[in-house]
């Protein structure tokens, strides 16, 4: 959109009179990995297009692999299109102008293909605009998309950002939760923002998102200047657990214990807690070997999981165990006086099932759900089977006590060639399984006919 207010008007006039920081440039390009791809049964450098036998290729894959050209360690890359591929990096470029605090965003490409020597190319993302006396920010940028950087080939223009003012998160929008991957040296930070050291400690930290959360929390600052970065680095991009174990990362900070990975050591830190140890002592806190004592832990606490993942396995069983028993002694209860019923015509004969291990070699052979879904339970009906020369072929449910067929179905839920002969033959000894019914179920049936 075009700048509007006095604010928008004045920073879009100094974006106008920026200069592209081509110094910049060489610093983002040696931070690019270098690669190779194979090409048939060969390798290709995609540095200096070098091709060569590999020797042991799982071994290759595994450690990387040195070009003997070039003398360059590579990685491994899946090239498309003919051999082409291409590698993204955004990097960010901090500067004073004025009374202004600039973040600006560029993303960084490098081309590669398997017979030519790699491209760069360079895209402005955006920029922020902070006016820190009056605590408002303007946005120049790209529109968001799916590119490649995040970012669609539009001009720059004014963006609106997130509402909520200055003091917000950077959760909202794209432009407030992207973070470069590099810092470019050299950055300029406004005197007001000096006191805390940015540019005196090494980081790896957005400045944008840095500066925005110092001015709010002490305990970030204090990680900076501790040169804790990975805690700093986790705290600003992934969680706040620094809030949680703050005691033990004062005793990491008196003893001056350097942690490599924090996402490990808060792991670490919580498997201490789960084990009842002494969170404030420094022999716990501070180990020797960190991802040794980390993985010891976590191996004690899977046994003792594992062992409580067997015993309720059994505690379960046995309460299936108990359900069982109590269910075959009530269906037995229920339907005993019907289990001497057998309906037979030709080849067909007709019986209840009697168990329930029958409802469930019921269910295995014509592939339904009489046992899954435990008809065995269902008071109010009874369950047929339906043989064919001696095999299972369909099962019937009828309902009590109105004595009326609800379903008959053979594999697969479907019907089978003789459904009519078994629904017939059902149909013409309704009444001796109404003779097995108690008399108040008779009683019932008889009211129910009435009614029909």
């Amino acid at each position: 959109m075009k700048p509007k207010t006095k604010l928008q008007v004045e920073v879009w006039n100094l974006h106008q009179r920026l200069n592209n920081p081509k110094e910049q440039e060489p610093y983002v390009i040696s931070k690019h990995n270098f690669y190779y791809t194979t090409h048939y049964k060969s390798l290709v450098c995609l540095e200096c297009n070098h091709n060569w036998k590999p020797t042991q290729v799982w071994h290759e894959e595994l450690l990387g692999v040195e070009c003997p050209s070039c003398k360059k360690k590579l990685k491994k890359l899946t090239t498309q299109n003919g051999g082409i591929a291409a590698q993204i990096l955004t990097y960010s470029v901090t500067q004073v102008i004025g009374r202004f605090q600039l973040f600006r965003y560029f993303s960084c490409w490098k081309h590669m293909h398997k017979n030519k020597p790699p491209r760069y190319s360079f895209r402005s993302l955006f920029e922020e605009w902070n006016d820190c006396d009056k605590k408002k920010r303007v946005i120049v940028g790209r529109t968001t998309g799916w590119t490649g950087d995040g970012f669609n080939s539009t001009d720059y223009e004014i963006r609106n950002p997130t509402s909520g003012g200055w003091s917000r998160s950077y959760k909202g929008s794209q432009y407030d939760s992207f973070f470069s991957d590099y810092n470019c040296p050299g950055a300029e930070i406004l005197p007001k923002f000096k006191k805390y050291g940015l540019t005196a400690y090494k980081h790896d930290c957005d400045y944008r998102v840095l500066i925005n959360k110092l001015d709010r929390a002490p305990i970030l600052e204090t990680l900076l200047k501790a040169r804790q970065k990975e805690l700093l680095n986790y705290a600003l991009h992934k969680q706040t657990k620094h809030h949680e174990f703050w005691a033990q990362i004062k005793i990491v900070i008196r003893n001056k214990y350097k942690i490599k990975d924090a996402g490990i050591w808060y792991d670490y830190l919580e498997l201490l807690s789960y084990f009842n140890k002494d969170l404030h002592n420094p022999k716990y806190v501070c180990p020797t070997n960190l991802d040794k004592e980390h993985d010891r832990l976590v191996k004690k606490k899977n046994i003792i999981l594992e062992a409580q993942e067997r015993e309720r396995n059994r505690v379960e069983v046995i309460k299936r165990q108990q359900k069982l028993e109590k269910v075959i002694i009530e269906y037995s209860e229920r339907c005993q006086k019907f289990f001497d019923l057998e309906f037979t015509k030709g080849n067909i004969s007709i019986a209840m099932l009697k168990s329930i291990d029958e409802f469930k070699q019921e269910g295995d052979e014509l592939g339904h759900c009489v046992f899954t879904n435990e008809y065995y339970l269902k008071e109010k009906s009874l369950i047929f089977s339906a043989k064919v020369n001696g095999k299972r072929t369909e099962t019937i449910e009828i309902k009590m006590p109105e004595l009326t067929i609800v379903q008959s179905r053979g594999i697969n839920n479907k019907s089978t060639d003789y459904h009519n002969k078994i629904v017939s033959l059902i149909k013409s000894n309704l009444a001796k399984i109404k003779s097995k019914m108690d008399p108040e179920k008779q009683k019932k049936y008889k009211k129910l006919k009435e009614v029909s």
